[in-house]
């Protein structure tokens, strides 16, 4: 036996149950408790399958907008950030725990900066010998963020982090908008932080005509969609998994919030502090809904849609056969929106004018609609998170009521973590909903 065989076991136990990159974290953490930084190194390189990051560097952390604004080639400020807001309770049929919360944006920005390295996969921006963090205030120290979620960072310390990386030198390209990420995968954070943050780049000005580095795990898609939303001739260029670039004049857009590497949240208020302000999320979709209705825009004969959950996935409607049935005999037209592109996705969602759909990626997709559009989410009674978008709803002028249902693993440890709780199954009652649409219909 090794001196690690039992962090190799945990590791392997806990892949399944949390993903690749969450299971690291706790490995990370043991591995580095145990042997030291320097000497944790080799061993999570070969048991995490990192390529080409034999080199381990203590690096300082730098805001983004802090060398943006001292060192930046370009610099658009769009809104400085500070401007605090209340999110004032949800319209909720059900039981709930949301009360109303004040909330402070983030600077909304375009830079550019030079010779600056970048991987698939990862949220490192590496620059002159710094890592450069779109970080704001205290905010990551507040949600307790773990910055080794990130397959560079072996450890973090108080303003630096152990980064692994190559001595070898990366490929060059002249130009290019970074639009990847460690969330990248995940089709919800492309309609909350990526497609944002295009949204944002579009604001300032920002002309297109060079490539748009995405990582190749996106959902297809949004590969399939984005030439269409971008300046004519420009490129999507797509980098694998670690797979590593510097480019000489990268351009970056700030995220409308701050999502973090992987909280550490472990009582009920700390998920207030992953809300955002809903103003500038509103004004940010609205830019990409402008930009796919020019892309594509025809009718679809679906006025009552139904944006259906494929069963299986987390945060299930585990009575979902008995939803569908409620929902058809309504006249909602049942549509899984992976199943299309992403342009035909916010097509069939602007073309409706009653749209049902659970909590989750698929409700985010709702948020497109067109103005006086009337939106029924679907979840469990955890509505406290879901404030900052009862927010953007109503400044997208968009009619929302969540109807909740209780989880059916209340009891169980997960159900009593403040953060995991959220993401639990749940049941929709049938004659809930029947009433509620039949109300809903009238406009009582």
């Amino acid at each position: 036996m090794t001196p690690i065989d039992d962090l190799l076991a945990q590791l392997q136990r806990d892949i399944p149950l949390y993903g690749h990159h969450t299971a690291a974290i706790g490995f990370k953490q043991a591995l580095v408790a145990r042997l030291g930084v320097r000497q944790a190194h080799g061993p999570a390189c070969a048991a995490l399958q990192l390529p080409a990051m034999e080199r381990l560097r203590r690096l300082p952390v730098t805001p983004l907008h802090e060398a943006a604004r001292r060192h930046g080639l370009h610099l658009h400020t769009l809104w400085p950030g500070g401007q605090a807001g209340t999110l004032p309770p949800l319209q909720v049929v059900g039981e709930r725990d949301d009360s109303p919360r004040t909330v402070t944006d983030r600077a909304g920005y375009l830079s550019c900066l030079d010779e600056v390295e970048v991987r698939g996969r990862s949220e490192l921006l590496l620059w002159r010998e710094q890592v450069l963090h779109d970080v704001e205030g205290d905010e990551a120290r507040r949600i307790r963020d773990q910055f080794s979620f990130d397959p560079q960072v072996l450890h973090a310390e108080d303003g630096h982090w152990w980064v692994m990386d190559s001595a070898e030198p990366a490929p060059v390209i002249e130009e290019a908008f970074w639009l990847g990420g460690h969330h990248a995968h995940d089709f919800g954070h492309w309609l909350t932080e990526y497609l944002p943050k295009l949204a944002t780049a579009l604001l300032a000005g920002w002309p297109g005509g060079m490539p748009v580095l995405v990582d190749a795990s996106a959902p297809a898609t949004v590969r399939e969609a984005l030439p269409a939303l971008l300046p004519p001739g420009t490129p999507v260029q797509l980098l694998p998994h670690l797979g590593r670039l510097r480019v000489r004049r990268l351009w970056c857009a700030s995220n409308v919030s701050y999502p973090g590497y992987c909280p550490l949240l472990s009582a009920p208020e700390d998920m207030d502090r992953l809300l955002s302000p809903p103003w500038r999320l509103a004004r940010l979709l609205g830019v990409i809904a402008a930009a796919a209705e020019r892309a594509l825009s025809r009718p679809t004969g679906i006025d009552r849609l139904y944006l259906a959950r494929r069963p299986g996935r987390h945060k299930a409607i585990v009575n979902h056969g008995e939803v569908d049935e409620v929902l058809s005999r309504q006249g909602f037209v049942r549509v899984l929106p992976e199943e299309h592109p992403l342009l035909e996705q916010l097509n069939l969602v602007r073309q409706a004018r009653c749209i049902v759909a659970p909590e989750g990626s698929n409700a985010l997709l709702s948020f497109f609609a067109r103005p006086a559009t009337r939106l029924c989410v679907l979840t469990s009674p955890y509505t406290a998170p879901l404030l900052d978008l009862g927010g953007a709803a109503r400044e997208r002028q968009l009619a929302l009521t969540l109807l909740t249902g209780p989880c059916v693993a209340d009891g169980s440890a997960l159900a009593e973590h403040p953060f995991w709780r959220f993401w639990s199954d749940y049941r929709i009652d049938p004659p809930a909903l029947a009433r509620f649409l039949a109300a809903w219909e009238t406009g009582t």
